[in-house]
């Protein structure tokens, strides 16, 4: 006897097209992204080290007689992020600055980097998906997530730059690829 309900597999179909597109986008920019890196656990071990290294050739110990990022200036803490950027891009096969990928449905991808708390957002970000990564020095961990930079999850304008930076609720937002994993030791 047949039955009019639909299968599982029709469910499931149902459900992605009545999710938010933006999840989509977001969850289509993770896959590539561990496809690109070979896998989450190849991922997990290359990233943090990626992050690892570079923050240390910043503090630059043997040179300069520093120990932490906190004794770095604030143009060092920018070059950082710069650094980082373009090490995941090459690292992740991505095009260099912000691509325009077809894999990722012809969408802009924008990579941030943070020693902080939150990101600070550029204006031309805004629409676009985003690679969030976050290196906390001091507690030696490291986070990788992905966004969708929407007005939503942005705080008010507050530079005259008109970078924001993202809101509470733009971090329940943040699709977590690495959440709080150990930034290894580098031997120097």
């Amino acid at each position: 006897m047949a039955t009019n309900r639909p299968s599982s597999l029709e469910k499931v179909a149902a459900r992605q097209r009545r999710r938010d597109p933006d999840s989509l986008l977001v969850e289509q920019l993770e896959k590539a992204i561990l496809r690109n890196a070979g896998g989450l656990e190849k991922f997990k071990k290359e990233i943090p080290l990626l992050l690892r290294k570079a923050i240390d050739e910043v503090i630059d110990s043997a040179r300069t007689n520093r120990s932490t990022l906190n004794e770095t200036k604030i143009n060092e803490r920018i070059y950082l992020g710069t650094k980082i950027s373009v090490q995941l891009r090459n690292r992740l096969k991505l095009a260099k600055r912000r691509i325009i990928n077809p894999c990722f449905d012809r969408t802009e991808i924008g990579i941030q980097s943070t020693i902080g708390q939150t990101w600070s957002v550029p204006p031309e970000l805004v629409g676009n998906t985003c690679l969030l990564v976050k290196s906390d020095e001091k507690r030696a961990i490291c986070s990788v997530g992905t966004i969708m930079i929407r007005d939503e999850v942005l705080n008010a304008i507050g530079a005259s730059s008109g970078r924001r930076v993202i809101s509470n609720a733009g971090m329940e937002s943040i699709r977590w690829i690495l959440k709080d994993e150990p930034l290894p030791n580098v031997p120097s």
